[in-house]
């Protein structure tokens, strides 16, 4: 009976020991409320630009957040940098100009810090009432949780082509 024992103990403890390094190897998981708060970054960052609406646009950012506009942009860093890129960016903008920002393909991978993500956009003039393709691309994000809510820590923003967002369309 001791030897029975001590055999079905044996096997508890291998059992929990195996479930649990399994468990380990899996790394961490986003849950599907993560996912949806990191696609919300996005819908806001988009309308924030489209709306300019400087400080819904921001609001996605953390304080310290890296952000590259573009392929061969240089990189605005901070909040105070964001605000200053962002004000600059808005005001060289024709004052009747309307853009939609389109995204789509997501893809969001658990990190040990937080998370990391890639996703396509389409940028499109709506301003003459045709929508006119002003670029595309993706972006390359890297995303952190806050007290806030999750936000972006780093984004690059990656053309398709050099002629992004031609001031004629």
């Amino acid at each position: 009976m001791w030897r029975w024992f001590v055999g079905v103990v044996v096997v508890v403890v291998a059992f929990g020991a195996g479930v649990g390094w399994s468990t380990a190897q899996q790394g961490p998981t986003l849950t599907a409320e993560d996912r949806a708060e990191i696609q919300q970054l996005h819908a806001r960052y988009a309308q924030g630009t489209d709306f300019r609406q400087g400080d819904m646009w921001l609001s996605v950012f953390t304080d310290d957040a890296v952000f590259q506009p573009g392929t061969h942009a240089a990189e605005v860093v901070g909040m105070e940098a964001l605000t200053e890129w962002r004000r600059q960016n808005f005001a060289a903008r024709p004052a009747d100009r309307q853009n939609r920002h389109w995204n789509s393909g997501w893809v969001i991978t658990p990190t040990p810090e937080g998370a990391e993500g890639r996703l396509y956009y389409l940028g499109v003039n709506v301003t003459s009432g045709r929508p006119v393709l002003g670029g595309s691309g993706h972006y390359e994000d890297v995303y952190v949780k806050t007290a806030d809510g999750w936000r972006i820590k780093q984004r690059r923003a990656v053309s398709d082509s050099d002629k992004h967002w031609l001031a004629s369309q």
